[in-house]
């Protein structure tokens, strides 16, 4: 998917006592266990090191708390095939913490550290059976890229059923 811009978002607002805070290297651990949760796939503390927090084209993780525990994080990529786009990476909200917008809090972050590095849009990679995260995406001006015939007819399917779902008429509805 890809934001053509502008990335002008508001700040992003926190309900209750939840912090956001740039993570660091004593965030290892606990932005491990936040990741296996919300992907359901293992993270260990030197994946988490390689891929986020000691990567050298990832210049800022973003993670937002509840007390010590970390339950929702993003990361602002920074790719040489994309040069005028920041790459959005990453984005995790452990499952009990969903339904608070937390992901999209991180991702206006993000999009926030991207214009203050002087690109104007971004890009990001997920998979269409990430409902949730495709409609946050999508109401945060990204828009699809079809990168085969598959994924085209995919996401002709999957836009009519995200948007009937939010109570607003698709085309094949009106």
């Amino acid at each position: 998917m890809t934001h053509p811009g502008p990335l002008d978002h508001a700040e992003p607002v926190l309900p209750g006592d939840l912090r956001m805070r740039e993570a660091t290297d004593v965030d290892t651990a606990e932005l491990a266990d936040a990741l296996t949760d919300a992907f359901e796939d293992d993270w260990s503390t030197s994946r988490v090191t390689s891929a986020l927090l000691g990567a050298a084209d990832v210049p800022r993780t973003w993670v937002i708390t509840h007390g010590s525990r970390i339950v929702a994080t993003a990361s602002e990529r920074v790719l040489q095939k994309y040069p005028d786009a920041g790459y959005l990476h990453w984005v995790g909200v452990r499952r009990e913490a969903r339904g608070q917008s937390l992901g999209k809090v991180v991702t206006v972050a993000c999009l926030r550290g991207f214009t203050e590095r002087g690109f104007r849009r971004a890009v990001l990679e997920t998979e269409i059976f990430r409902h949730a995260a495709v409609r946050t995406y999508l109401r945060l001006g990204f828009v699809p890229e079809y990168r085969s015939d598959e994924e085209r007819a995919a996401w002709s399917t999957l836009l009519p059923q995200l948007l009937a779902a939010s109570g607003k008429p698709s085309s094949r509805q009106a």
